[in-house]
């Protein structure tokens, strides 16, 4: 942990408006990333503009890292409508791709953070690691979900990763021509055309990768029974995609899927929203620690508070703040529609069907000894 991880406080914070406070941190990271870099911008620094404590930052976003994330959010990433864009059929991943990045640089500001970065990652080691990291979680990961069995998988995502930074740079960092004046709608085409070159052969196993997994055991090891990872392969699959696509919802708002579910646990219980820590780890499947260590961090962040009632003052409560019960409704608001999103390509009989035979399936597991 760098120093600044661990400064003392800067200042008195709104501590009776949380949400307030994230959005003013942000509001400052925005600006102090954007005109100093990220080297240079100091936790302590974006505290003071923000008018909170520098210990709040940290309660907010964990680090000077995951504050930066929040910032500058998917700029460069596969966004999960693209991800989702491989439903419709492959054939559609490369212009939906191409249109999203265009759409988003189009109307990316030459003084937001991002810019900043890749500028000082030119000649800045630091910086450069940073960006690399950046890029592999939010372009090489859901790529890889997608391209899952695929043989020369990590080729092809060098490949777009090139195609995708080559036109950040070339149209809107260095405002080269020809490619600077294109217009968008004309770029496109060929734009989607570039990154077909190394998505077209990968469609059909990608579109297939656990048969294509299970036809090379079948083959490797014909006496071996590989069936049930028909089953668990896609339940893998569709677990990476299903939290690249909720999880980027959850984290615009601040915070991520693990102290959602903390947060839904409380709501979930109806006023005055209040679980003890045994009752939250049974309902999110997490042990007791784990919802504890979350806990810390949601009441630093003033989303919930730690209480004990008369009847028994040894257990400890935790309940939703006004400000956490504001935070959650609007996250579940967004968070429940995506949901239903991902399942649009389903009739309600199939997902009826499919829920009954996933409970089955947990029934066969916790049977197993797989808790």
């Amino acid at each position: 942990m760098s120093t600044e991880e661990v400064l003392p406080p800067a200042g008195r914070g709104r501590a009776q408006d949380p949400a307030g406070n994230r959005r003013a941190v942000l509001d400052a990271a925005r600006r102090l990333f954007a005109a100093r870099g990220y080297e240079a911008a100091t936790l302590r620094e974006i505290a003071v503009e923000a008018g909170v404590t520098a210990g709040s930052v940290l309660a907010y976003f964990g680090s000077k890292d995951g504050l930066f994330r929040a910032v500058v959010g998917g700029g460069t990433g596969i966004a999960v409508d693209i991800v989702g864009a491989a439903a419709d059929g492959p054939a559609h991943l490369p212009r939906a791709l191409a249109e999203a990045y265009l759409q988003r640089w189009d109307h990316t500001p030459a003084e937001h953070p991002w810019v900043a970065l890749i500028r000082s990652a030119v000649t800045h080691a630091p910086s450069a690691e940073r960006l690399r990291a950046i890029l592999d979680d939010q372009v090489t990961v859901p790529l890889a979900a997608l391209l899952t069995g695929v043989p020369d998988a990590r080729e092809r995502i060098a490949v777009v990763r090139s195609v995708l930074f080559g036109v950040v740079m070339e149209r809107y960092l260095f405002a080269h021509e020809p490619a600077r004046s294109v217009p968008s709608e004309v770029f496109a085409p060929y734009f989607a055309e570039a990154l077909s070159a190394a998505l077209d052969r990968a469609h059909a196993p990608a579109a297939d990768a656990v048969d294509h997994i299970l036809a090379e055991w079948r083959s490797e090891s014909p006496g071996l029974d590989v069936s049930a990872s028909a089953v668990f392969g896609r339940l893998h699959r569709c677990s990476v995609l299903y939290r690249a696509s909720v999880s980027r919802i959850v984290e615009e708002h601040g915070i991520n899927l693990a102290a959602f579910d903390v947060l839904t646990g409380l709501r979930r219980a109806g006023a005055p929203y209040r679980r003890t820590v045994g009752e939250i780890a049974e309902s999110a499947l997490v042990s007791p620690s784990g919802v504890t260590q979350r806990a810390d961090r949601l009441e630093r962040a003033g989303l919930i508070v730690r209480e004990r009632i008369d009847q028994d003052r040894r257990i400890v409560h935790l309940r939703l703040t006004e400000s956490g019960l504001d935070l959650v409704d609007r996250v579940a608001n967004a968070h429940f529609p995506r949901e239903n999103e991902l399942l649009g390509e389903m009739e309600p009989g199939e997902r009826a069907a499919l829920a009954r035979l996933l409970g089955t399936l947990e029934k066969s597991l916790s049977a197993a000894g797989a808790e």
